[in-house]
Formats: structure tokens, C-alpha cells, sequence
């Protein structure tokens, strides 16, 4: 099976695209306060590492662990109360790491359909007081052979970070984030 499946093994893999992460900052604990916040966009530079092993003889099942190097370039936040508009600043995301399980379907021998769920984490950066967000990533993705070791895919993902309680001096507010992106990349098969 081994030689008919060349997506057995460990594997390191590194890719770009563009992703847009978009914070949602709400519930403030000020009497109708409230934030205006842009999505943060930027291109990726992910980097990952896996293990898959065969659940049959067409269907794989594998662990990865990814992590964007570059931070996504900060977007405005406008924070309002009840007198209009208070302070403005501006937030990116930084540390975006993902370990997912991996389902892949293989379509000939060289070539596999895929989807991934995990656990995603990332921290904000440029804002006056950052802060870290955990939830899920999912994915689904088309990897093909260029030879017996090297790989080429692309793929779509999706993140949710789950809703968070901030407390910033006197001040709190429910802090959550959605990214989505494409990306395409290149890997390597041991």
C-alpha cells in the first residue's frame, strides 16, 4: 500500500496566499459604547509539518501543525460611546498557529482531496492593549505529486476564534475574530 499511496509519512510543507482575519469587538461594558473595526488583510507565509497514515486503502487520516511567520498588516478600530466617536487605533494578529486532523481522499495515485479540523490560536499586535484568541480552523484542500517526494496544493481555510471576555482598566467587551483565505504551496514527502 505504501507504494501506491505516496501521501503516507511525515511531510513539511510551506505556502502563500492572502487571508483576511476580521475581529468583531462588542458588548462593551460602557453604557452604548461600541468598536468599528476593519478586517486585518495580508499575504501568509504558512509553514507546516504532519504525519498521515493509511485508514484504507484509498483513505488517509493525519495530524499538522502550521504557523503563519508573517503578522497581518493592522486595520483601523474606531471605538465610540454615547458622545460620538473616542479613540482610534489600529490591530493586526500575529502567532497564528493551527493543529488540525487532516481526511484525505485519494483521487489516483498521485493526487488527494482533503479536508482539515483543528484548533487555531493567535494574538492581537499594534493595539494598546493585545490579547490572545482560541477557537477552530477548517479546511478543505487538492494536493497532487510532481515526483516521488514533492508535492504542490492549494487550499481554502476558515477560523473562528471563540468569543472571549477583555478587561481593559474599567472597561470590558466580548472580543471574537472569522479569517478566511486561499492558499498555494509546495511540499515535501519522507
Amino acid at each position: 500500500m505504501a507504494q501506491s499511496n505516496l501521501f503516507l509519512g511525515w511531510h513539511i510543507q510551506a505556502a502563500t496566499g492572502y487571508q483576511s482575519i476580521a475581529p468583531s469587538l462588542t458588548e462593551y461594558s460602557t453604557s452604548g459604547a461600541y468598536t468599528h473595526s476593519q478586517a486585518s488583510m495580508g499575504m501568509p507565509l504558512v509553514i507546516g509539518a504532519g504525519f498521515t497514515f493509511a485508514m484504507t486503502e484509498r483513505q488517509t487520516l493525519g495530524i499538522i501543525y502550521e504557523r503563519n511567520l508573517f503578522s497581518t498588516p493592522p486595520a483601523g478600530q474606531d471605538y465610540y460611546n454615547s458622545s460620538g466617536l473616542t479613540s482610534s487605533t489600529r490591530m493586526g494578529f500575529v502567532s497564528q498557529a493551527q493543529w488540525s486532523l487532516v481526511l484525505g481522499q485519494l483521487i489516483r495515485n498521485g493526487s488527494m482531496a482533503y479536508a482539515k479540523l483543528g484548533y487555531a490560536s493567535m494574538d492581537t499586535t499594534h493595539a494598546t492593549n493585545n490579547f490572545s484568541l482560541d477557537g477552530y480552523g477548517a479546511g478543505v484542500g487538492f494536493k497532487t505529486f510532481l515526483n516521488p517526494f514533492q508535492y504542490v496544493f492549494t487550499e481554502y481555510n476558515y477560523t473562528k476564534m471563540t468569543e472571549r471576555t477583555v478587561n481593559i482598566g474599567s472597561d470590558s467587551f466580548k472580543a471574537s475574530a472569522v479569517g478566511k483565505g486561499g492558499l498555494v504551496g509546495i511540499g515535501w514527502q519522507f
